[in-house]
C-alpha cells in the first residue's frame, strides 16, 4: 500500500526564486547553501537565525557541491568554476562542453569517489537528447559517463556507495549504476523507476540512511519515496506544484529541505501558489545519508 505522509511542511523563505535547486547542507557551518539557477545566485541560509546571505554568480548557476578546502565547487552555464566566499570569487576549473552553446550543466552532487558528478541539460524550448553526464575528478580533470540525455537530473547514492542514482527528467526515468567509490567507475545503466504521470517527472533526489530514494516529483507537487528496490512506498504532498530537489540537513540530518521554482508559472498559477519559488523545510522520522564534499 501506498502511503501519503502528513509529516508538516515549514516555509522558510518566500524567495520566489525563479528556479531555485542544489541544496547543500553543511555539517561544519551548520547551514543550508542553495541556488537560484536563472537569478542567478548562491545562497547560504542560517536556520538558526532565520538570516540568510547571497552572492550574484556570473552565469546560470545549476548545482554547488561543498568542497574540503573550504571553497565550493559550481556547476555554472560557462563550466565548473570555484566559489570562495572568503573573497567573492569565481574561478574557471574546466569547461565540459564549450562547442554546445545550447547546453547548460543542471543538477550535480559529489559522490563517495570525492568527484563533483553534474550532467547537462538541452536549454532550448524543443529540448533534444544532447546532454551527457560529466565526473570532475578532485585534479581538476573531466570524464563523460554517457550521453544522449535531455535534462540530467537526481543524482544520489546509497549509504553504502556502492549505487549511483541519476535521472533524465524529460524522459521520466530514474537509473541506477553499480558504482565504485575507490575508482568512480560505473556499472551497466539500469532503469530504477518509469515514473507514472501522478508521481510528476523526476528532479532532485536525495537518499536516507535506510537506502530509500526520496525525489521531487516536479509537476505533481510531491515528494516520492522509493525502496532500494524501487518501489514507491509513499509521497509527501506539498503546497506547491514544482518542488526542484531535497536534500538532508540539520545536526541529525533529519531535516529534508526542499527547493521549487516559478519558471513559465502562468498568473494564474502563481495567484493559487503563492509560495512557489520559496525555498521549505520538513522534519522527519529517518535521517539522511550524509552527502560528500569533493577533494581527497
Amino acid at each position: 500500500m501506498i502511503q501519503q505522509f502528513d509529516f508538516p511542511v515549514r516555509m522558510l523563505r518566500a524567495e520566489g526564486a525563479i528556479v531555485g535547486e542544489s541544496p547543500v547542507w553543511s555539517q561544519r557551518e551548520q547551514v543550508l547553501y542553495w541556488v537560484d539557477i536563472l537569478k542567478p545566485a548562491l545562497h547560504r541560509f542560517d536556520p538558526a537565525s532565520g538570516q540568510q546571505r547571497s552572492w550574484t554568480a556570473p552565469a546560470a548557476i545549476g548545482s554547488i557541491s561543498l568542497a574540503r578546502n573550504g571553497k565550493i565547487v559550481t556547476a555554472l552555464r560557462s563550466g565548473f568554476h570555484w566559489f570562495d566566499p572568503a573573497d567573492a570569487s569565481w574561478t574557471l576549473i574546466a569547461h565540459p562542453e564549450p562547442h554546445i552553446s545550447h547546453n547548460r550543466l543542471n543538477d550535480g552532487k559529489t559522490g563517495p569517489d570525492g568527484a563533483f558528478w553534474a550532467g547537462t541539460m538541452d536549454d532550448r524550448a524543443d529540448k533534444q537528447p544532447c546532454a551527457s553526464l560529466y565526473r570532475l575528478a578532485p585534479d581538476g580533470s573531466i570524464s563523460a559517463h554517457g550521453n544522449g540525455l535531455v535534462v540530467s537530473n537526481g543524482l544520489a547514492w546509497s549509504p553504502d556507495g556502492r549505487t549511483m542514482y541519476h535521472s533524465d527528467s524529460r524522459r521520466a526515468v530514474i537509473y541506477r549504476y553499480d558504482f565504485d567509490a575507490a575508482s568512480g567507475a560505473l556499472g551497466p545503466r539500469q532503469v530504477f523507476v518509469q515514473m507514472q504521470p501522478e508521481w510528476g517527472r523526476p528532479d532532485g533526489g536525495a537518499i536516507d540512511a535506510e537506502g530509500n530514494y526520496w525525489g521531487c516529483g516536479i509537476t505533481a507537487g510531491r515528494i516520492n519515496k522509493f525502496s532500494p528496490q524501487g518501489q514507491l512506498l509513499g509521497y509527501l504532498p506539498l503546497p506547491v506544484s514544482r518542488p526542484t530537489m531535497c536534500a538532508f540537513g540539520g545536526a541529525d540530518l533529519k531535516t529534508l529541505y526542499i527547493t521549487s521554482l516559478t519558471e513559465n508559472m502562468s498568473a494564474e498559477e502563481l495567484a493559487r501558489e503563492p509560495l512557489a519559488g520559496a525555498l521549505f523545510a520538513v522534519d522527519m522520522p529517518v535521517a539522511g545519508t550524509p552527502v560528500a564534499e569533493f577533494g581527497v
